[in-house]
């Protein structure tokens, strides 16, 4: 599979909807480090969103051990979802995802503004 070497923002949730999404599916890097397990989606107000400052409209709560706590992958950037292996996987490597500081709750979930969405077990 051909990896984005800079990748462009996509919206990838509704692939993971497609596909089956399960909670505590694992969630590895595109450098084949894993992040940890996937807890739920939580969605930003859609007057909120702004791609061009981060403020993306979906993340993925995962939980993570080498993070030490729950770190909110924007859906943007995960790459695919193998439902036969329970496996997801990011379109960025581990300095990505400590790069851009993902182990920090999105400020409009901290505000109590984020609607959860529940996975299946």
């Amino acid at each position: 599979m051909l990896r984005r070497k800079h990748p462009q923002p996509i919206e990838s949730i509704d692939m993971l909807r497609t596909k089956g999404l399960k909670r505590f599916a694992e969630v590895f890097t595109a450098d084949g480090e894993r992040i940890g397990a996937v807890l739920r989606f939580i969605h930003r107000p859609i007057e909120e969103v702004n791609d061009e400052m981060k403020l993306y409209r979906s993340y993925l709560e995962t939980q993570s051990i080498q993070f030490a706590g729950p770190v909110y992958i924007p859906t943007v950037y995960i790459e695919d979802y193998d439902p036969a292996a329970n496996r997801v996987i990011l379109a960025v490597d581990l300095n990505t995802v400590r790069n851009e500081a993902w182990n920090r709750e999105p400020d409009f979930a901290a505000r109590g503004l984020g609607v959860a969405e529940e996975l299946p077990h």
